[in-house]
């Protein structure tokens, strides 16, 4: 998943940690956000439309391949608990690939499956404001969404199908999640800073397309080998997921010491 920015720090409400480093005085902690109003309505936006989807997913779900589902739900909470911060109370996690290979093996249904866990071990990882649970929820929701509306634009699937005949809309199709979720966060951040959503995400998150270029192959990759070769070969993907987390680490790390 994406970055989770402080939404509203002043107009919705998130803990400030103070220490001998950063002090930030009372009278900034109550100063309004100029577009509070509009954020909040911004925030609920995102979080009705993915209630919505979430609702249109359901009415698909089936219990075929659970077992499948439930590694998949599994792997979306282990590396959303281990994600890379970036910024100031922002994280990208690798658990984008699981959710991707779940909405290409069971469509919608797979989106909302997996968006709430991802919404909900975040929420344990970095305990933020609910109000952010909701927006975070319904930004994941909204992106899987179009990753699915994508990947199967292309008439691809999974079933029966060759790693070559699937690797072009695998990309497309996890550059467009990536598209849809860092444009809903940076113009969640452009309402509170105050600033232009452009310069946030060529500041923010143009950085991470060639991430999910790769994330979207590791995606439709780990997707195949679970139809393929049963949850065993969740463990093989151990390896690259963790190497690309530790990539999207590096990279972080390099950025703040910009």
């Amino acid at each position: 998943s994406l970055g989770r920015h402080p939404l509203g720090r002043r107009a919705v409400g998130v803990r400030v940690r103070m220490n001998e480093n950063t002090i930030e005085s009372r009278s900034a902690m109550r100063e309004p956000s100029k577009n509070a109003t509009v954020l909040a309505l911004y925030v609920a936006l995102v979080a009705i439309a993915g209630a919505g989807l979430l609702i249109a997913g359901v009415t698909q779900a089936t219990s075929q391949d659970a077992i499948v589902l439930g590694a998949l739900v599994l792997a979306c909470a282990g590396a959303e608990l281990f994600a890379v911060k970036l910024f100031a109370e922002s994280h990208v996690s690798v658990s984008g690939a699981a959710m991707m290979a779940a909405g290409a093996i069971f469509g919608l249904w797979g989106i909302v499956f997996t968006a709430p866990v991802i919404t909900i071990a975040g929420q344990a990882r970095d305990r933020y404001a609910i109000s952010k649970s909701f927006f975070n929820f319904g930004s994941l929701t909204l992106a899987g969404a179009a990753y699915v509306a994508v990947f199967r634009q292309f008439e691809a699937g999974v079933g029966g199908s060759g790693f070559s005949d699937i690797l072009l809309p695998a990309v497309v199709a996890g550059l467009a999640n990536m598209a849809v979720n860092s444009t809903l966060v940076a113009g969640a951040i452009s309402l509170d800073e105050g600033s232009s959503i452009i310069r946030v995400w060529r500041g923010n998150f143009l950085w991470l397309v060639p991430q999910y270029a790769v994330l979207g192959l590791v995606g439709i990759g780990l997707a195949l080998a679970l139809m393929s070769f049963g949850v065993w070969s969740l463990f093989l993907f151990a390896l690259p997921l963790v190497s690309l987390s530790e990539a999207l680490h590096t990279r972080a790390e390099a950025m703040r010491m910009r």
